[in-house]
């Protein structure tokens, strides 16, 4: 019962630990270029100006891979005139080849949209990318936020390993002690 305690004591304090250490923010702007792995949390936001088509573009690269790429976009309207975006968009796009469109999702009103794109080191072309939103038309008063985060795969695999070994500890010590 005691070893079963100080368990989960060293797997809250780790927990305590892991979430005070992701609090960094970065605000991006239409065409900066960030490492995805250098931040928690990228933000942004888009106004589509006095209305009609037009895209929005950042640039984010990875210096190694895999890394999960996770970006999200929602919707806020300023005026209460203000119509949806028609034809609003998000795509991750291979930044070497614009024409290389990695992923693409329509992002649809007063819902948040998802995307996921994975920088890869075993594919050179996906290390660098552009999330980009375009739509056709506008009325004034549209803004939408987005934010970018990165997951990086191999720590979700130790983090895994970690938890089915802790389990493996206690049922072995529960066999031991029966």
């Amino acid at each position: 019962m005691l070893g079963t305690l100080r368990l989960m004591a060293a797997g809250l304090v780790t927990a305590i630990f892991m979430a005070g250490s992701a609090s960094a923010l970065t605000h991006v702007s239409a065409g900066g270029s960030y490492d995805i792995t250098s931040d928690n949390l990228f933000f942004g936001a888009v106004d589509t100006g006095l209305g009609g088509g037009g895209t929005y573009s950042v640039n984010f690269t990875s210096p190694s891979g895999p890394v999960l790429g996770n970006a999200g976009a929602s919707i806020t309207l300023r005026l209460l005139n203000a119509a949806f975006p028609a034809g609003l968009t998000m795509s991750w796009v291979d930044a070497n080849n614009p024409n290389n469109v990695l992923a693409t999702t329509a992002i649809l009103g007063d819902v948040t949209t998802k995307l996921n794109t994975i920088f890869s080191a075993s594919n050179p072309n996906t290390l660098s990318q552009n999330l980009v939103f375009s739509w056709a038309a506008s009325s004034p008063g549209v803004t939408f936020d987005f934010d970018v985060a990165a997951v990086p795969l191999p720590a979700g695999g130790l983090l895994l390993l970690t938890a089915l070994g802790g389990l493996g500890l206690v049922r072995r010590r529960k066999a031991a002690a029966a």
